[in-house]
């Protein structure tokens, strides 16, 4: 039976996030990871969960009932000491170790709490991940890296502004349920970061690609894996990215500094071959 690929689940209008986020898994590190038996994993959280809530509970108490039981009966919890580690952002690794970063911990916590039947999203936050569920009139906003604590929006302000040091007000488009696809690509974003930052070209350009497969249209991940092989030293490849870049985005600060700082390499490297 042929495998679904990445790109063409995500390029449904809707999918499963879970499931999208084990094949991205795959596609970039354990390729011969099975996502059924980590889906199945989630359906016994759930089981776990709901016979461990009080059954004539209300929606909030169920969604703060599971944000506790899964820090403090399930053993999931943010990995503070090696929060950089690329392990985080793979759900497989997640359900394994049970620690992770926001975004990740969050998916565990909207995929558990639709199991139950609550209607649970994730929350994109600037630089800070969380999950939320809507219980009649009432937002309940969750953080499951920090223990499943129970936020106010004064609390996600404090949030906003300690991860990306932004002091004004909150905007309440913050607070929206995040779409699938953007769930993903922040995923994907962070990977590519964490490998820059460690120096894992080869890792760093599998993660631009699955960028560039949900967003083709987007010249900025032709830019990145262009600059990606020239600092590698793949000139020829280096070449090809930028020279599309350029054909796509031809005005922008970047493509000047490329063409001011980056052409004469090209030639010299042009004439030796």
């Amino acid at each position: 039976m042929k495998r679904e690929s990445f790109v063409d689940v995500v390029s449904q209008p809707m999918f499963d996030v879970p499931y999208a986020a084990l094949l991205l898994a795959r596609d970039v590190a354990y390729p011969d990871l099975r996502p059924e038996p980590y889906l199945a994993q989630l359906d016994e959280l759930s089981r776990a969960a709901g016979a461990a809530m009080p059954p004539s509970s209300g929606a909030a108490e169920r969604a703060v009932a599971l944000a506790t039981f899964l820090a403090a009966d399930a053993g999931f919890q943010g990995n503070i000491v090696a929060y950089a580690d690329p392990r985080n952002s793979f759900l497989n690794d997640v359900l394994e170790q049970r620690q992770g970063i926001p975004i990740t911990l969050s998916i565990v916590y909207v995929a558990v709490a639709r199991r139950l039947g609550l209607d649970a999203s994730g929350v994109g936050l600037p630089g800070h991940f969380i999950a939320g569920v809507q219980a009649g009139a009432e937002r309940v906003l969750l953080d499951p890296f920090h223990g499943g604590v129970r936020l106010s929006p004064a609390d996600c302000q404090r949030l906003v502004q300690e991860t990306v040091g932004y002091d004004g007000p909150l905007d309440p488009v913050w607070l929206e349920p995040a779409p699938p696809q953007a769930i993903l690509l922040r995923m994907l974003n962070n990977l590519r970061m964490v490998y820059l930052q460690v120096g894992d070209w080869q890792q760093a350009l599998v993660v631009l690609k699955k960028l560039r497969e949900m967003q083709p249209e987007e010249p900025a991940h032709l830019r990145d894996i262009g600059l990606i092989h020239y600092h590698h030293g793949t000139l020829y490849a280096a070449a090809h990215y930028l020279e599309a870049y350029l054909e796509h985005d031809p005005d922008s600060p970047a493509a000047m500094a490329i063409r001011q700082n980056l052409t004469a390499d090209f030639s010299r490297w042009a004439r030796q071959n």
